[in-house]
């Protein structure tokens, strides 16, 4: 604060017995010789009081000192949905991005179905942090096909059944990259065959004949089974980051199985290629050692398929369930 010294002459003592009028002189008085003192004090204070006024809210805290700007930023406050990039409100200056694709995780659900190499199936999957998605998948196919080949009526049933889980991250845009695993596989394709009347065939390179009154008949199986890790990259988000709620994925991949086996058995009377020396096929010492040479080499032309390749393509559909 500033402070203003104001010099005030000596003022001579009032002799006792001297009177100031409270009203002004009385008209016709001469002034007394103590009235010009007790003016110039009230001159000099009236004086202090018009200079000093100015100067005292210069001396006072300003605003800024009793509300500091800290208290007012907007980044000391919550994030709100409302609030864009730029500082405007969404309402009022622009579209925003949803809650789940900025910050809020477990808000949003996507219900899928697909078609792949692991069957026909469905998925569930919700959003996390850091732009990834958990996604729980399983898979179900069950087919016949029925033909006839080489004078066998044939019947190949697939059945495929799995489940597994994966972790979808989108590295770039709708890039996805998604490690996972099968933790439930029974796949399977097996085959049965009825010879008809006639019907030749060859094993192991070698040519036999089903016997009309005892026609061969049997089964083969190739299993598919097995747990495994899941890799595979595709596009799309399985669960939609705008606001569109469907979505189009499409992903390739592999999961890592059991090595495939593959098994044959055949029953009835077997031949030779000229329709003679029929026998029983379980007791034809010859035709069963072909036959075990033949799975063998049915099985290692199946041993690669332990890295199972997928294919998939499909359809989701999302929507919010929690703010």
């Amino acid at each position: 604060m500033r402070l203003i010294a104001v010099r005030v002459g000596a003022v001579e003592p009032m002799r006792f017995g001297t009177s100031v009028p409270k009203h002004g002189p009385i008209p016709g008085d001469s002034p007394g010789p103590g009235d010009a003192p007790l003016k110039l004090c009230h001159l000099a204070f009236s004086l202090g009081v018009l200079t000093v006024a100015p100067a005292l809210p210069g001396q006072l805290p300003t605003s800024e000192t009793r509300f500091p700007p800290q208290f007012f930023s907007t980044s000391a406050l919550p994030d709100s949905p409302d609030t864009t990039p730029d500082g405007g409100a969404g309402g009022a200056f622009g579209q925003v991005e949803p809650s789940a694709y900025a910050d809020r995780y477990l808000t949003r659900l996507s219900l899928g179905g697909s078609v792949s190499t692991l069957g026909t199936g469905g998925s569930l999957a919700t959003n996390l942090p850091y732009r990834i998605d958990l996604r729980f998948v399983g898979n179900f196919f069950d087919f016949n096909w029925k033909m006839t080949k080489s004078g066998f009526y044939v019947v190949v049933n697939t059945e495929l059944a799995n489940t597994g889980v994966l972790a979808d991250y989108y590295p770039w845009k709708s890039l996805r990259i998604s490690p996972g695993f099968l933790y439930y596989n029974t796949d399977r394709i097996r085959g049965d065959v009825q010879a008809q009347p006639g019907a030749t065939f060859t094993i192991n390179n070698v040519n036999y004949a089903s016997q009309d009154s005892n026609p061969v008949y049997g089964t083969g199986r190739l299993q598919l089974r097995g747990t495994g890790f899941m890799a595979m990259a595709g596009w799309g988000h399985y669960v939609s980051r705008s606001e569109k709620r469907w979505s189009y994925p499409f992903a390739a991949g592999v999961a890592f199985i059991d090595t495939p086996s593959a098994t044959f058995s055949l029953q009835g009377n077997v031949c030779n290629a000229q329709g003679q020396d029929c026998q029983p096929a379980a007791t034809f010492p010859e035709f069963q050692s072909n036959l075990a040479a033949q799975v063998a080499t049915w099985n290692n032309d199946v041993r690669p398929f332990h890295v199972y390749p997928i294919v998939e393509g499909g359809v989701t559909y999302t929507f919010s369930y929690r703010r």
